[in-house]
């Protein structure tokens, strides 16, 4: 949770630059891929961070309803959230 949090703030930054400098969705074709990708991978991570916190404050509680099933369907989504990123990381930073 904490990279994902991190991963976050990074991209904040990243999107607050883009924006300052006239870079929008509709700049070029790349820049249209890069902010479909990217804000698609984005709102995982959030849906990912949310999950994982569920989990987590459900097993904290005396009383969990939270089942071992939970938590390895968490980590499965959370473990795509990282495959996605792995895919786009080279296509988009690294080729162009």
């Amino acid at each position: 949770m904490l990279f994902g949090g991190l991963f976050l703030c990074l991209k904040s930054f990243e999107y607050y630059e883009k924006l300052g400098e006239g870079i929008t969705v509709g700049y070029n074709t790349f820049f249209t891929f890069y902010w479909m990708l990217t804000l698609f991978h984005v709102i995982h991570v959030i849906v990912g961070l949310v999950i994982l916190a569920s989990v987590y404050f459900g097993i904290k509680k005396e009383k969990s309803n939270t089942s071992i099933e939970d938590v390895e369907a968490s980590g499965a989504f959370w473990h795509m959230c990282d495959l996605i990123w792995m895919m786009l990381f080279p296509v988009i930073y690294l080729l162009f």
